[in-house]
């Protein structure tokens, strides 16, 4: 009898754990579905080679990143170029225009002193709960001090509770590079 009953639990079990792998794997389309349909709304041109001059970005250019699915690049500014490069563990203050990608998008802004007084602060490579992998992955891209980009981010490239709910993001971000 006591098999019986453990039978009939694992099954359950299973039963439960194959409907919610399918349920997150609709959810991964439907987030797909919701970045191509920010593109196409936005009028933004799609590129798999990344621009080599600020000429060649455009104002809707963006470059599609090798080995992140669904994550886009548009350097806004490269910042100041006789500056040296970012290296890893450097500070990073980061001031960000996060917004969601659906035709009414939220947007929670930290790009002023009046939004948030201080920068958020993290090191350059370094796993930080103060940054994202989509910002680590950009900020190989912006590489001088006072750069500004724009980028789409899949929620597996989000922050911890991003990647959860399945929530894409696109993010305005502006660096400054803390040297000592």
């Amino acid at each position: 009898m006591k098999q019986t009953y453990v039978y009939i639990l694992l099954l359950l079990a299973s039963v439960v754990c194959s409907c919610n792998k399918n349920v997150y794997s609709e959810l991964l389309k439907e987030e797909e579905k919701l970045i191509e349909s920010f593109i196409a709304r936005q009028g933004i041109q799609i590129v798999d080679e990344m621009p080599t001059t600020m000429a060649e970005w455009g104002e809707k250019v963006y470059w599609k990143v090798p080995d992140y699915d669904n994550f886009y690049f548009h350097l806004v500014d490269e910042g100041d170029t006789t500056s040296a490069e970012l290296e890893a563990k450097e500070i990073v203050m980061l001031r960000f225009k996060r917004y969601t990608l659906d035709e009414y998008a939220d947007t929670l802004s930290m790009w002023t002193t009046q939004d948030s007084a201080e920068p958020i602060k993290f090191q350059y490579m370094i796993n930080s709960s103060e940054s994202c992998t989509g910002w680590q992955v950009a900020l190989k891209y912006m590489k001088h001090h006072n750069s500004q980009c724009k980028i789409i981010c899949p929620s597996k490239l989000g922050f911890e509770e991003e990647n959860s709910s399945v929530t894409p993001y696109g993010y305005d971000l502006k660096i400054k590079i803390k040297r000592y």
